[in-house]
């Protein structure tokens, strides 16, 4: 733009009554603030983008400083004023050069719009020059058939029940002659998988995509799910893929009134010794709940630590004032010496949703129980 032009534009400004210009500002509109390269090659060199804006104020728009948070990204950018209602824009380098796997960087774009900062982002994933850079970079060492995985567990964290989360893993198809197709033999009903991309070219990386439906699963506390892996409609050794979820309900839109109204879970103990017991025999404890709230108390599920231990609540709708036994079986063949095991409870009490209750026992080997 002529400097004649920005003094013309500048001096339109000045004319205008101080009580008007103070609102009249540039805006910064982008057609994007965020660009995913995909996977790029560190042995092809530096990669380019450029950020597009407009002008969408009234007044002439000023980039003053753009930065990128590390030195692997360089920006230029458009240094005269840009005129309402036209285009400007920031070219952005990212060097992939020594650095391997996926990358995210910042842009922050000062100008004197309202606001006055705004970021932008790059992302990527870097494939180095030499295969076993990328091994030892990222920890790909988990090797199914030509597919190399950063791990074999994806875990979801909490779930609420009804909702649903997504866990991913990262792998790299380490064969360099032939691509390789992912999947899985079997896939529950609650689990959805995505294989991103669908067949892995030689030396390409990827990533599966897990969703995990609560409501579906239809279970409570810590899941677990195997998936046996197939490469190229194969099953490999080693392949299973764990997968954990702990669902719980969501406690959080519960008003006061609600709270003061829900169901309170009593046990009348939380632990109980068997003391000294025969080995081979099998001994029953039964621990007392009691609903001590204003609303019917659910035990959502009963889960003994081993099979050693048989669980069985004798009814899982407790209403206000109510009591039911939690009976735990304990079998002592193949046990021996000091033992304890755990048993949680599942309910819809608010104030301590999960219980553990826990069992102890002395188990007495046969040479023991000799007159």
């Amino acid at each position: 733009m002529k400097v004649k032009t920005v003094i013309a534009l500048l001096i339109m400004l000045y004319q205008v009554p101080f009580s008007s210009a103070q609102f009249l500002k540039p805006g910064i509109s982008f057609h994007t603030a965020d660009y995913n390269f995909g996977t790029i090659k560190e042995a092809d060199g530096p990669v380019f983008y450029e950020f597009e804006y407009t002008n969408t104020g009234r007044v002439p728009l000023i980039l003053n400083d753009v930065k990128a948070t590390c030195g692997c990204t360089t920006p230029e950018w458009t240094k005269e004023p840009v005129v309402p209602g036209r285009q400007g824009s920031i070219k952005v380098k990212f060097d992939p050069k020594n650095r391997p796997g996926p990358f995210s960087k910042s842009i922050t774009v000062i100008c004197n719009a309202d606001p006055p900062r705004h970021i932008l982002t790059i992302k990527g994933t870097v494939i180095p020059a030499e295969k076993s850079k990328l091994v030892s970079a990222l920890g790909y060492r988990y090797a199914i058939g030509d597919l190399m995985l950063q791990t074999v567990h994806a875990s979801f964290g909490d779930v609420f029940m009804g909702s649903t989360d997504t866990a991913s893993i990262n792998m790299v198809n380490s064969s360099s002659e032939k691509s390789v197709r992912p999947g899985f033999l079997k896939i529950p009903d609650h689990i959805s998988v995505r294989f991103e991309p669908e067949v892995i070219p030689p030396g390409e990386m990827g990533r599966i995509v897990f969703i995990f439906s609560s409501a579906k699963r239809n279970d409570w506390d810590f899941i677990i799910d195997r998936l046996l892996l197939t490469v190229n409609g194969e099953l490999m050794p080693r392949n299973t893929i764990s997968l954990t979820a702990n669902v719980k309900e969501d406690f959080s839109a519960m008003t006061a009134e609600q709270f003061s109204r829900s169901p309170v879970a009593i046990f009348d103990t939380n632990t109980h010794d068997f003391g000294s017991v025969p080995v081979n025999t099998r001994v029953e404890h039964g621990f007392l709940l009691t609903n001590k709230g204003r609303s019917d108390l659910y035990v959502r599920k009963v889960n003994a630590s081993c099979g050693c231990t048989a669980v069985q609540p004798s009814k899982t709708v407790i209403t206000p004032g109510e009591s039911t036994v939690i009976k735990v079986q304990y079998d002592t063949r193949g046990r021996g010496g000091a033992d304890k095991k755990a048993v949680t409870v599942i309910t819809n009490d608010p104030r301590r949703p999960k219980t553990i209750l826990w069992i102890k026992a002395f188990v007495e080997s046969p040479s023991s129980q000799i007159p």
